[in-house]
């Protein structure tokens, strides 16, 4: 019992994992009983042992360490003694300000028994290059384990240590590999069929808490006992739409492992940020899928396109296809209480914006464009099912030399891209060293370099653009099969839905009518399809929108 007047002797231990690794001699029992023996022997009594196991000795923020020093502020402990100065902790710049100011200011006596140091009896010199060394050594093991982890992480093998949602770990390999969960896979694909549905990320969330499903942390604690943080257990069906988001874009579910997503900012700051794409590995193939390219590709072009949910209960199930013809923006959906719905249309968002200055109005019918879509999606499908080999074949004609055109116009520009970032790179070299040596005056210096600076940081956004731009066109030679089996597997559409229409169509295009404010007028629009770009009408109807071809959309 501590009487009033007595003050605490703390023995504080800790232990982080890198230390557990040498052995048992630092391990908490081992400092327990080396501290109480050396309290013991010196006579220090009313003895409180803390310690904290499993922390760095970079954080400061350990619980253990923290309850000591909310004693220490009371004025209620006499004595702090640890192992040595490493256990205490391992930035040195925190360590001499905890005993060189600190602790001295509330008049506790210090004492690290296997480095010789006791603040009873003056500084000892050589204290500060020991927390120097031992913060070394802190920084040491963070490369190491870095190190570690970067070539597991090459090698294909997970470095997370729990299981993405939808997969549980392999009871045949259960540090590398991980197959579906045959409990929560279904929910996975439930989630990206509700997004091909049309439905954003809040709405999928709403949708999951009427129907009760239990949300991830909530199946996770049920397997294994342990809850993740943040997870309140009363609330297990309380989906939030940055965790549906989050399932929208994991790769994992395309059967890719992408390790190394996150690092901290530094061996002293445990803070997790995200890495930069370029410095993750990605590794296909890993595992089974849960979902097949196609969706995935679908789900990402309508993630890219999302819009802000529609006031209204219907949604716009056209939303993230239809663009004005000429501005190339998007066209927005006006609907009206006082109209009725039939008379429901799109008009160019540019137009709607700034007015016909800028471009016209693109009006078309809601329900009229659905009938053109339909009606032109039923023979498409159709002329694709019936002569698979004469559809892969006009498709190839079409396509093949407008494409090869398009890709050896892109690798030009891309080309001209690169030289001139070069070129800028080196005319920014000249104009510092001509800066220095005095030949151009700082004000032109700033103008011109300010100039370059700008151009250059243009040229660098738009190089990855067109590189995609190029991947995209390569890889669209060879998808008519994709097509073809889509084709197969819907033999009748009898209703346009969000999910067809994003199945099937990449971009539509609409065009001004020939004769502005007719609803007779020919109307020009352009019907992107996935895989394999805009096919020819058969027929025309002088009294209806019209759809023609054009030269393939580039992205």
């Amino acid at each position: 019992m501590k009487q009033a007047n007595e003050k605490y002797t703390i023995l504080y231990a800790r232990l982080s994992q890198d230390d557990g690794s040498q052995g048992d001699s630092n391990s908490i029992q081992n400092q327990r009983m080396m501290l109480e023996k050396y309290a013991k022997d010196n006579g220090f009594e009313n003895v409180k042992f803390l310690y904290d196991d499993g922390y760095s000795g970079t954080n400061f923020q350990r619980p253990a360490f923290q309850e000591m020093l909310a004693l220490v502020e009371n004025g209620e402990v006499g004595t702090i003694i640890v192992k040595d100065m490493s256990r205490f902790g391992r930035e040195y710049l925190m360590v001499g300000q905890y005993t060189e100011l600190i602790f001295p200011s509330y008049g506790v006596r210090f004492i690290a028994m296997n480095d010789g140091v006791d603040s009873l009896y003056g500084d000892n010199e050589f204290t500060p290059f020991k927390n120097i060394i031992n913060e070394w050594y802190s920084r040491d093991c963070s490369k190491k384990g870095k190190a570690a982890a970067k070539i597991k992480a090459e090698s294909g093998a997970r470095v997370g240590s729990r299981p993405p949602f939808g997969y549980q770990k392999d009871p045949a390999n259960p540090k590398r590999k991980i197959i579906p969960d045959e409990e929560t896979a279904p929910i996975v694909k439930y989630i990206f069929s509700l997004c091909m549905s049309g439905k954003g990320p809040t709405q999928i969330a709403v949708q999951l808490r009427e129907e009760q499903i239990p949300i991830p942390a909530y199946y996770y604690y049920k397997k294994n006992g342990v809850k993740i943080i943040g997870f309140d257990p009363v609330k297990p069906y309380y989906w939030s739409s940055a965790t549906v988001g989050k399932i929208l874009e994991d790769e994992v579910y395309l059967g890719h492992t992408v390790n190394l997503k996150f690092t901290t900012l530094s061996y002293k700051n445990k803070k997790r940020v995200k890495r930069p794409e370029s410095e993750r590995i990605r590794i296909e193939n890993t595992h089974e899928p849960l979902i097949d390219q196609t969706t995935w590709d679908i789900v990402q072009d309508i993630r890219r396109h999302k819009r802000r949910p529609a006031k209204m209960a219907e949604q716009n199930i056209f939303s993230g296809l239809l663009y004005c013809k000429d501005c190339g923006k998007a066209m927005v959906l006006s609907r009206a209480h006082t109209m009725d719905a039939v008379k429901n249309n799109f008009q160019c968002a540019t137009y709607r914006k700034r007015g016909k200055e800028t471009c016209s109005g693109h009006y078309i019918r809601e329900n009229q464009l659905a009938a053109i879509l339909l009606d032109d999606l039923r023979r498409v499908t159709h002329f694709a099912r019936k002569n698979e080999l004469l559809f892969a074949e006009h498709i190839t004609q079409k396509n093949g030399a407008e494409i090869r055109r398009e890709i050896a116009r892109t690798e030009r520009e891309l080309e001209g891209f690169k030289r001139r970032d070069t070129e800028l790179t080196a005319l920014f070299k000249r104009l510092y060293e001509d800066n220095v040596l005095g030949k151009i005056p700082n004000e032109v210096f700033r103008k011109l370099s300010g100039d370059y600076l700008t151009e250059q940081k243009e040229i660098q956004t738009a190089i990855p653009k067109r590189e995609a731009d190029l991947e995209n066109l390569r890889a669209s030679v060879t998808n008519v099969s994709a097509f073809i089996e889509k084709a197969r597997q819907y033999t009748e559409i009898n209703e346009l839905t969000a999910e067809i229409l994003h199945l099937f169509i990449e971009r539509v295009e609409i065009g001004e009518r020939e004769e502005k404010w007719s609803h007779t007028a020919p109307q020009e629009i352009s019907i992107y399809y996935r895989d394999i770009g805009l096919m020819d009408m058969d027929a025309e109807k002088p009294d209806e929108p019209k759809a023609t071809s054009s030269s393939p959309e580039v992205a």
